[in-house]
């Protein structure tokens, strides 16, 4: 912001560019601790690496008045891409804007790698307003109400989503196949980020011998001595999953099963897709909505990897009311934002357990007199979910360290 205009001085954090110090040598320190320092030195001269200390800007507010006036000419819209420093934003007349992101948002000290991100509600200051060319800047970003995002390579926060209203987590009974943990982080990650989760079992034409991949699952301690666990099948993690309270589509983009039932559970609704890739969320899209055409790919049959179709989340706006996020596959999902102790309340079997437990503090693995380990050895509670909820907390505290 311009220092011309009338505001207050605020003094506000910016982002680190380097967390080690520049130098390995600090001929400052090592000057001033020598005997034979100058002793008439009226100067002295410091090389220090920009650290948090040195990474905070003056920057001017505007007035009321000023900031009004400023405001008024600003056109409000939602984010639809991301694409590198581009972002395309649809207004209220349904034009589409090229913007790029005014810089004090984006070196502004937030734990998230981008300021913005699909779905989120901006204010842009035209640049260019014409039929041949509509160009913008964003000044100012609503706060969200929802967000799903999930830890990168650099434990940063991936916004991928924000103020949608469901998260449809597209899971493949076949080709490939049905990995119920990366169901259950993905019911963390919408619960964490205020959205309602919605799971799509997809491909039920290629249900044959209701086979499911189950990582590292083989054993699980839950009494003195480690024992094997029963190899679920794809009905009982439905029924486990349907049992907690949340809904559960069965689907086949290929033969038209359960399209109906889905494009009315996205009615009306801001509805993210998410899943591994290859397990037929494009697909599904343009079977609900026919003339979208997006670009789908064949399931590798040697390894039974899917393609990334989709590379960039796309906000896409339905016929029958509602938009609709298609985001690129994963075969991992980091959560982000989820602190051991409130992983719990992100389990509901566990969290309606937890005030029995003989410690506040209970984590739930080795801790005596625990109720929720005590309801797992007696199996009330599903030893697939108890199973998956020790790992997130592990995960958990190894992406800490």
């Amino acid at each position: 912001m311009s220092k011309k205009r009338g505001g207050k001085k605020v003094r506000v954090d910016f982002r680190q560019n380097r967390n080690d110090r520049a130098r390995s040598d600090d001929w400052t320190r090592r000057f001033l601790a020598e005997d034979n320092r100058l002793a008439d030195a009226t100067s002295k001269e410091s090389v220090r690496a920009k650290g948090a200390l040195s990474r905070k800007r003056t920057v001017i507010e505007s007035d009321a008045a000023g900031a009004a006036a400023e405001e008024a000419s600003w056109i409000r819209g939602v984010v639809t891409i991301v694409h590198g420093l581009i972002c395309y934003v649809e207004d209220a007349e349904a034009r589409v804007w090229s913007c790029t992101v005014r810089r004090i948002l984006r070196t502004r000290s937030i734990d998230t790698r981008s300021p913005v991100t699909v779905g989120d509600e901006v204010w842009l200051a035209a640049t260019a307003d014409s039929d041949q060319e509509r160009t913008g800047v964003i000044e100012r970003v609503a706060e969200r109400r929802s967000l799903l995002s999930r830890r990168d390579r650099r434990a940063r926060a991936h916004a991928i989503v924000a103020n949608a209203d469901q998260l449809l987590i597209v899971a493949s009974v076949a080709q490939p196949g049905l990995k119920p943990h990366l169901i259950d982080r993905y019911i963390v990650a919408a619960l964490a980020g205020n959205l309602a989760p919605l799971i799509c079992f997809n491909k039920i034409d290629l249900r044959a011998d209701d086979r499911i991949e189950l990582e590292d699952l083989e054993e699980l301690t839950v009494g003195d001595e480690p024992q094997r666990m029963q190899r679920p099948t794809i009905e009982s993690v439905i029924g486990e999953l349907r049992g907690l309270g949340y809904r559960c589509l069965e689907t086949s983009a290929a033969r038209g099963d359960g399209i109906d039932e889905l494009r009315e559970a996205m009615r009306g609704r801001t509805t993210v897709l998410s899943g591994q890739s290859g397990v037929g969320k494009s697909s599904l899209l343009n079977a609900v909505q026919p003339g979208l055409a997006l670009r789908t790919a064949e399931v590798s049959v040697d390894n039974e990897k899917g393609k990334h179709t989709t590379t960039h989340a796309r906000l896409i706006r339905l016929d029958t009311g509602g938009y609709v996020v298609d985001t690129p596959g994963v075969r991992a999902f980091e959560l982000w934002d989820v602190a051991t102790g409130d992983l719990e309340a992100h389990f509901p079997e566990i969290a309606s357990r937890v005030a029995d437990c003989r410690y506040g503090d209970c984590l739930h693995i080795d801790e005596s007199d625990c109720a929720v380990r005590a309801a797992a050895e007696a199996g009330e509670i599903s030893a697939r979910r108890y199973w998956s909820y020790r790992k997130m907390l592990a995960d958990a505290g190894e992406a800490r360290r």
